[in-house]
């Protein structure tokens, strides 16, 4: 089995970082679990300067508060439009 990468452990750990579970990150690419939190225990900085390499944290979406405020404005429509197909409903 071929070793892997510093680069591919890094953004591994960043996944892991970002989801915040090691078995979503597993399932993802493929792996066991063990493998992903002896990595986690070494640290991802460790690996960034095993790599030689100072790796940037990916930049924050600027615009995530906007996808989360359409995603709130979506789901209190369809609640909305929910509540108003149940009193139809049992109206009859």
């Amino acid at each position: 089995m071929m070793p892997y990468s510093l680069i591919f452990k890094i953004e591994v750990l960043r996944y892991v970082e970002k989801v915040g579970s090691v078995a979503k990150a597993a399932h993802k690419f493929r792996m066991h679990p063990s493998t992903i939190y002896s990595w986690k225990y070494i640290g991802i900085k460790e690996f960034q300067n095993r790599a030689g390499t100072v790796v940037l944290p990916p930049p924050v979406a600027e615009n995530n508060s906007q996808k989360l405020e359409k995603r709130l404005h979506f789901l209190e429509k369809e609640n909305a439009v929910l509540r108003e197909a149940t009193k139809l409903y049992l109206s009859y």
